[in-house]
């Protein structure tokens, strides 16, 4: 019986490792048990189908909060800021809504930013953005 005896060099195994985790990341990246980057976790509203509509109806989230409208309800919805049917400025209009459907915006600047839905005029909600690091209120 011949024997072969294979000689690595510490920098071979060095490239072998680093080649291991390499391929080992990328699989957890690919099958979500890493995170794919560095994202703020989102503020949630939920659009329900009796009063107060949006929960919370009023809330306060800091600057650079993602803020998400979730609408888990069988009918269509808007969410309209106020100012889009004044002469303000439309800051945020998600268009229509259909059920199951969600509405994020990545952030808003500071201020306080009352909204409704443009298909069921009575649901109603505020939302106040600071401009300190405050934790999302409701």
């Amino acid at each position: 019986m011949v024997r072969e005896v294979v000689s690595y060099t510490y920098r071979q195994e060095e490239e072998f490792v680093t080649i291991v985790r390499i391929v080992a990341m990328s699989a957890m990246l690919a099958l979500g048990v890493l995170p794919g980057g560095a994202t703020s976790p989102h503020f949630q509203i939920t659009i329900e189908n009796g009063a107060p509509y949006f929960l919370p109806v009023s809330a306060t989230v800091s600057t650079g909060t993602p803020i998400r409208w979730d609408n888990p309800t069988p009918t269509e919805h808007t969410i309209t800021h106020d100012s889009c049917l004044d002469d303000g400025p439309c800051t945020f209009d998600s268009g229509i809504m259909p059920s199951n459907a969600h509405y994020t915006l990545p952030s808003l600047p500071p201020g306080r930013y009352a909204y409704h839905c443009r298909i069921h005029p009575v649901m109603r909600g505020t939302l106040t953005v600071t401009d300190s690091a405050v934790p999302p209120q409701i």
